[in-house]
C-alpha cells in the first residue's frame, strides 16, 4: 500500500470513527434527555393519581375515576399483591392484555412493547379496605420515537455532509503530501539511470517540513556534486603527479636496458635516478593515503601536549639536516595543548619543511597561550604568497606558479595534509603572507586543563 492510500485511508477510517463517537453521544444524550423529562411528567401524574385515590377512599367509583386521568395517559390499573388487576381504565383494550406485575416500591422505567416505546410507572397505595395495592400508570412515547428517528436522520445526513468533503480533501492532502516525495523518487532515479546529478524543483519557499526536506535534498546535491569534482580533480592531481617520476623510471629503464651494462657512468646516473623518483612516488602515495584515511579523527590519542618542548626537539633536528637556523620563542618554559602528539609534530614538521624549503633566513617559532587556546606560529623570511593564492593553498595539488614550482621536490599535499590534521583537532590554521617578505603560519588548538597538563607533566 502507498503512503498516499495509507493516508486516505487513516483520514477517511479516523473521520469516521470520528463522527460515529459524537453522533452516538448526541444521540444518547438527547434520548436520555427526552425519557427522563417523560418519566418525570410521569412521576407528577402518577403521584396525582395516587394522591386522589387515597382522598376519595371508598365513596368514589375508582373506575370513573381513572378515567378522568386517561387524556395524556395510556392506561391506569390497580393491581393487588398477587399481581391481578382490581381496576382497569385504558383507552385500547389491547393495553388491557398486559401481564400485570405488583410492585411494592415506586419505579418508573421506559419498556417496549410491540416496536412501540411506553412510560410504565408504579406508586404503591392503599385500598379502601386497607390493603397494599401497586398503581400502575403506563403513557406512549410514540412522539419521542419519532424525535429520535428525525434525529438520526438528520445525523447521518450531516455526517454524510461533512464525509464527503473531508474524503476529498484527504485526498488532495494525501496527494499535496506524496507529490513532493515522488518528485524526490523520480529525480532520485534519474540520478541513478543517467549518473547526473540532478537538483528538486521548488515551486515555492515555504516552512514546512517538505520544502525542508526538498531544500536539503539540493543541498544534499550540491555537497555530493562538489566532492565528486574534488575527487575527480584528485585523481587527475593524482595521475600527474604520478605519471612524471613513472615516465622518469621508464626512460632510464629502457637506457640501462640499453647501453646502462657497457657504460658505467650511466648506469650510476640512471639507478640514482630510478631511486630518487621511487622516493618521491612512495612519500606521495604515503600523504594520499593519510589523506584518505576516514578513521583519522577516531585514532587520536588527545593528551596534554607541552607545545615548547616539541617545538624545541623538533627544530633541533631540523636545524642539523638543513643547516638552518631555527629560533622557538614562547612566553612561557611550558605551554600545554590538548592534542595527538603525533600529528602535532607531524603538523610542526610540514610547516618547517614548507618554511625552510621556500626561505634561506632564520625561521622563527612564536608560542603563546591564551585563556582557552594556545598558538603556535611557524614565521618565514621566503618569497611569499600572492595574495590571489592564499585561498588556494590547502588545496591537493595546488602549487602557487613560480614560488611553488615542482623543482623544490614538493608534492602538493603538505599543507593538504595540515589542515586535515588541524581539522580533526578542531583548531584553527591562520596564513598571513607577503610577496617577497614571507609567510607567517598560524596554529590555534584548544589549551589542555591544568590538572591534564601536571599528569602528563
Amino acid at each position: 500500500m502507498t503512503i498516499r492510500s495509507k493516508i486516505h485511508l487513516f483520514s477517511t477510517v479516523w473521520l469516521v470513527l470520528v463522527l460515529c463517537i459524537i453522533n452516538t453521544s448526541i444521540y444518547w444524550l438527547f434520548y436520555k434527555q427526552m425519557t427522563g423529562l417523560e418519566l418525570e411528567r410521569l412521576q407528577l401524574q402518577s403521584e396525582k393519581i395516587a394522591q386522589r385515590l387515597h382522598e376519595a377512599g371508598s365513596q368514589a367509583d375508582a373506575t370513573e375515576l381513572l378515567q378522568a386521568y386517561l387524556a395524556p395517559i395510556e392506561m391506569i390499573r390497580i393491581v393487588n399483591q398477587q399481581s391481578h388487576p382490581v381496576v382497569t381504565a385504558t383507552k385500547d383494550v389491547d393495553y388491557a392484555s398486559w401481564r400485570p406485575v405488583y410492585s411494592a416500591q415506586e419505579t418508573y422505567q421506559v419498556v417496549e412493547k410491540a416496536g412501540v416505546l411506553h412510560a410504565v410507572g408504579q406508586v404503591p397505595m392503599i385500598a379502601g379496605d386497607g390493603s397494599v395495592m401497586s398503581l400502575e400508570v403506563t403513557t406512549g412515547l410514540s412522539h419521542v420515537q419519532e424525535t429520535m428517528q428525525t434525529l438520526l436522520i438528520v445525523l447521518l445526513v450531516a455526517s454524510l455532509v461533512v464525509l464527503l468533503p473531508s474524503f476529498l480533501a484527504g485526498r488532495m492532502l494525501a496527494k499535496l503530501i506524496v507529490e513532493p516525495i515522488r518528485s524526490l523518487i523520480r529525480t532520485m532515479e534519474e540520478i541513478q539511470k543517467k549518473g547526473q546529478f540532478k537538483k528538486l524543483e521548488l515551486q515555492a519557499k515555504s516552512n514546512d517540513e517538505l520544502y525542508q526536506m526538498g531544500d536539503t535534498f539540493n543541498k544534499m546535491m550540491d555537497i555530493l556534486q562538489l566532492h565528486f569534482a574534488k575527487q575527480q580533480q584528485f585523481v587527475l592531481d593524482a595521475s600527474h603527479e604520478l605519471k612524471t617520476p613513472l615516465t622518469v623510471i621508464e626512460g632510464y629503464a629502457t637506457m640501462l636496458k640499453r647501453w646502462g651494462m657497457n657504460k658505467p657512468e650511466l648506469l650510476e646516473e640512471s639507478v640514482e635516478a630510478i631511486y630518487s623518483e621511487a622516493v618521491r612516488m612512495k612519500k606521495l602515495t604515503r600523504q594520499m593515503l593519510m589523506l584518505a584515511n576516514p578513521d583519522e579523527e577516531a585514532n587520536l590519542d588527545m593528551r596534554a601536549v607541552d607545545v615548547v618542548e616539541l617545538c624545541e626537539e623538533t627544530s633541533k633536528w631540523m636545524r642539523r639536516t638543513y643547516e638552518q637556523e631555527i629560533r622557538v620563542e614562547a612566553q612561557s618554559a611550558a605551554v600545554y595543548a590538548l592534542a595527538d602528539e603525533s600529528r602535532l609534530k607531524q603538523l610542526l614538521v610540514i610547516l618547517l619543511d614548507n618554511a625552510l624549503t621556500y626561505s634561506q633566513k632564520a625561521i622563527r617559532i612564536e608560542i603563546a597561550e591564551q585563556r582557552d587556546t594556545v598558538s603556535l606560529s611557524v614565521i618565514d623570511q621566503g618569497v611569499g604568497i600572492p595574495e590571489e593564492d592564499l585561498v588556494h593553498i590547502f588545496d591537493r595539488f595546488y602549487r602557487v606558479d613560480k614560488a611553488r614550482a615542482r623543482d623544490t621536490g614538493g608534492t602538493g599535499l603538505g599543507l593538504s595534509i595540515a589542515k586535515r590534521i588541524i581539522d580533526v583537532h578542531n583548531g584553527g590554521l591562520d596564513v598571513q603572507s607577503e610577496v617577497g617578505a614571507g609567510s607567517r603560519f598560524t596554529v590555534t588548538l584548544p589549551k589542555a586543563a591544568r590538572e591534564k597538563a601536571g599528569e602528563n607533566a
